[in-house]
């Protein structure tokens, strides 16, 4: 009976003490790929300073990105505005060029991370961004990264 109570506190101790997921700083990490997404991933880290290495090699690397990405169309017909009259970008006569495009809307991205430890499976991190207009691929992996290095940053503070 004593040895069975022993055992049950042992294992509430050790549930206790399990360490909630981190992703330290200067881990290696391999993108999956995703129809060119991990490009835009990859440099998004590296633009937003995540202390993260990205590896080309997925057996040298401490965790994985997966990622999903979607693209929806416009439902509305893109507009070109034909700038006869010389006006820049910002609606003043000038050296401006047509802005193809303008004022059409120009659909959604979503996306999707989780990094994965590679020993094990333990999902570590998940982040979701979507974003709108021009250059949305960009800047939902710049979301991502952003989120990311915060995560990283929190994780890797000193407890109090």
């Amino acid at each position: 009976m004593k040895s069975m109570v022993a055992v049950i506190l042992l294992a509430f101790c050790a549930s206790m003490f399990a360490q909630v997921p981190q992703l330290k700083s200067g881990s290696t990490i391999f993108i999956e790929p995703m129809d060119g997404y991990e490009t835009y991933l990859a440099a998004a880290i590296a633009k937003k300073q995540v202390p993260l290495i990205v590896v080309a090699d997925k057996d040298k690397a401490d965790y994985v990105i997966r990622s999903t990405v979607s693209q929806r169309a416009s439902t509305a017909p893109a507009v070109v505005v034909n700038n006869t009259t010389n006006v820049n970008s910002s609606g003043y006569p000038g050296s401006g060029f047509p802005r193809a495009g303008y004022g059409a809307s120009q659909g959604s991205t979503s996306a999707s991370i989780s990094i994965i430890d590679v020993h094990s499976s333990q999902i570590v991190f998940a982040y979701s961004a979507g974003k709108m207009g021009i250059k949305q691929l960009q800047n939902t992996a710049e979301d991502c990264a952003k989120h990311l290095k915060e995560f990283i940053e929190k994780s890797n503070k000193p407890k109090k």
